[in-house]
């Protein structure tokens, strides 16, 4: 009898303390899935603010999210209507001028937005410790993807190689004293070596 009792007894407290890790684990995923909610909630706004931008060349908005050290830097290429940059980022027949050889086909930025009214915006997380980051939230890749295109379907696992055809994307850091900054090789919304233009 008291053998049973006390079977029953370690039955009922390793059953307590299951539901008690149970009931602490579910907060913490929530609240992770109410984090990484929220961060894309502010990317989208963040995404619809840089295609308006692009859309109407506003140079100061897009400025708005260049890292502060390369503002200058940025501004002066931005606004010399033949550079690299700007070429990639409105007019796509100025940037075939500036692509390598072997780069054909790239189109730039505001022109695959005009071809593509309806595409789709797509969030991935890229943040990792080794960067020195709080959060793997705070960098993000988003994509614009044609719907039901071959990038669509294997977001966020999609061929890069067919990046103006099927997508564009940018890379977006965050730091609590900056806010969405672009990472960029180039101070503006292309992700580090996703542009490689003559000199």
């Amino acid at each position: 009898m008291t053998t049973a009792v006390s079977a029953r007894s370690i039955r009922g407290v390793a059953a307590g303390l299951a539901f008690a890790l149970l009931g602490c684990a579910t907060p913490t995923m929530a609240q992770v899935d109410a984090e990484e909610r929220e961060r894309t909630a502010e990317l989208e706004l963040v995404a619809a603010t840089i295609w308006r931008a692009i859309m109407t060349r506003d140079l100061e908005t897009l400025l708005r999210y260049v890292r502060p050290e390369a503002v200058e830097d940025t501004r002066r290429r931005l606004t010399m209507a033949d550079s690299g940059l700007a070429c990639a980022l409105f007019d796509t027949t100025c940037l075939e001028r500036h692509l390598p050889p072997d780069e054909t086909g790239r189109t730039s930025i505001a022109d695959f937005f005009r071809r593509q009214p309806a595409a789709r915006l797509r969030v991935t997380y890229l943040g990792m410790a080794m960067f020195g980051l709080e959060s793997r939230l705070d960098l993000a890749m988003v994509t614009w993807v044609v719907p039901g295109s071959d990038a669509d379907r294997k977001f966020p696992a999609h061929d890069l190689s067919r990046w103006g055809e099927d997508h564009v994307n940018t890379c977006l850091i965050y730091t609590r004293t900056t806010g969405w900054r672009f990472h960029s090789g180039v101070g503006v919304f292309f992700c580090p070596n996703s542009l490689f233009l003559t000199p």
